[in-house]
């Protein structure tokens, strides 16, 4: 199963949890980068692609 139909299946009250996971996530990854911890730093990337996809279906279940 992708990502993104994973998250689909999801309610808004459970994608708002994921959102708020997800930008502790890419705080602490910031910081681990900003202090030279950050072994992998495509994680930056893919945590920020991520929060963009949940944005994306609360938006979308908003309008709905």
């Amino acid at each position: 199963m992708k990502k993104t139909e994973m998250l689909r299946s999801k309610s808004s009250g459970e994608l708002e949890k994921d959102l708020l996971a997800c930008e502790e996530e890419l705080k602490t990854l910031r910081f681990d980068r900003a202090f030279n911890k950050l072994k992998n730093v495509k994680a930056i990337a893919a945590a920020r692609k991520t929060r963009a996809r949940i944005l994306t279906l609360l938006r979308a279940k908003q309008l709905v």
